[in-house]
């Protein structure tokens, strides 16, 4: 062995391992720099690094089948034939561009952070972005560019700002927002360039042992793809493509497991306060209760509160188990959902109900009131809810009432009017298929 190659070895090991000290990073640099054999001894480590690093997390029977190593960063599988991952040659490639973007001046800053857990980093909201390889463990950051971009990182990942117009992700998901110059931002993935002409876009890359696999959605406008190999692809609004491969071959699929190519983020960059808020329903499987609800003297069904917060909308459902509450005959109802805990929340929507082809059911009038202990609530909406006109899905729209930021545990929906089917037996009653909030 040659001699430098013992104490790199070492400091590479406590830079994976998030045991680095910024002394011994500097070294670890400096080595880099004046040795050129070590660039590919670092990939070495690296790929063992994440061999055993994903081996260490699976049972004795799966270290036996290496195609089911592939997990993405949510920890959710991917089937066996779509095994091919591992980002480990973009974080050599990271260490050696860094000496490249040394002498230029980053102008890119951390606006917001989330619940943020760095692994050998101290970050704060305001400070400048840094040419160092990060290791974001959990939570969300948002990193603005002078180029008129903003990229919202979400943990677990590994990324390394490039210059002022580039960023590399060798895993993790980023969501990104280019309102400047067309092809004056990109995102550097293990398996190509992303870069973007004016649009919103997100990405997300899962690590496996051999390869990678990267999955970009674009959500607005327009971006290429470029391998550096062959010809460059455009990837537009509303397409979303899974790039399997590394840096020296790939294969493009626009689905995973029979499914559209979706890149979801969980967080959003407020304008106004520069604050990431999560875009994650609160309310989903949160306990609903109401002060009364509709029980059919006919068969028995009941339509009660539990279905507000069950991710099921558009009067859907079987008998006995439909996706809607109704409140009695005559009555517009008043409906709270429990968050379990307090949460800062902002927004409300609300996805009414016309009790399926009788249409003669739903909230019109109504009050979004909060609470902190279910005693005492504040009204933050007054407003009104439209009909339902038709059975079909696409006239199921969520209807959303934004109001500043407060503090609340508990959310509740007073009707003050509802709908009904003129001239029926009955007056009709108010209603709701789904509660969805939000911070």
């Amino acid at each position: 062995m040659k001699p430098h190659f013992t104490d790199f070895d070492d400091l590479v090991w406590k830079y994976l391992d998030g045991e680095i000290t910024p002394e011994e990073f500097d070294q670890f640099q400096r080595l880099l720099s004046e040795h050129s054999d070590l660039s590919s001894r670092y990939q070495l480590l690296v790929e063992v690094h994440n061999g055993l690093d994903i081996c260490a997390k699976l049972s004795p029977d799966k270290l036996q089948k290496p195609q089911n190593l592939l997990h993405f960063p949510n920890g959710k599988p991917i089937l066996p034939r779509l095994l091919l991952i591992s980002a480990a040659v973009v974080l050599v490639g990271a260490i050696v561009t860094f000496f490249a973007a040394r002498g230029h001046t980053i102008r890119v800053k951390y606006v917001a952070l989330k619940q943020t857990d760095f692994r050998g980093s101290d970050v704060k909201t305001g400070d400048p972005a840094t040419n160092r390889m990060m290791h974001l463990m959990r939570g969300a950051v948002a990193l603005e560019f002078p180029s008129k971009t903003t990229a919202i990182i979400e943990g677990p990942a590994w990324y390394q700002v490039q210059d002022n117009h580039s960023i590399l992700l060798s895993s993790g998901t980023i969501t990104v927002h280019h309102q400047g110059k067309p092809g004056a931002f990109k995102v550097i993935t293990p398996v190509g360039d992303l870069t973007d002409l004016g649009t919103k876009f997100g990405v997300t890359i899962g690590n496996g042992v051999t390869d990678s696999m990267v999955m970009t959605e674009v959500y607005e406008g327009e971006v290429i793809f470029d391998d550096k190999t062959s010809t460059p692809i455009s990837i537009k609004q509303g397409k979303g493509f899974a790039i399997l491969g590394n840096h020296k071959s790939q294969r493009i699929v626009d689905e995973v497991n029979g499914e559209d190519v979706k890149v979801t983020g969980t967080f959003a960059l407020t304008d106004a306060d520069r604050d990431l808020k999560s875009l994650h329903n609160l309310a989903l499987g949160k306990p609903a209760s109401s002060s009364s609800h509709y029980n059919s003297i006919d068969n028995g069904e009941t339509f009660g509160p539990s279905a507000l917060t069950d991710n099921r909308d558009g009067d859907s459902g079987s008998p006995w188990d439909w996706s809607f509450w109704l409140a009695p005959n005559g009555e517009s109802g008043t409906v709270t959902v429990d968050l379990l805990e307090t949460h800062k929340i902002s927004r409300v929507d609300l996805q009414n109900t016309r009790n399926r082809h009788h249409a003669d059911r739903g909230l019109k009038d109504f009050e979004i009131q909060t609470s902190v202990d279910g005693v005492h609530y504040t009204t933050q909406v007054e407003a009104r809810l439209a009909a339902i006109e038709t059975t079909e899905s696409s006239a199921y729209i969520y209807e959303r009432f934004d109001f500043p930021s407060v503090e609340a545990r508990y959310v509740r929906i007073v009707g003050k009017s509802h709908y009904k089917k003129e001239k029926h037996r009955h007056e009709g009653s108010g209603g709701l298929n789904e509660i969805r909030i939000f911070e």
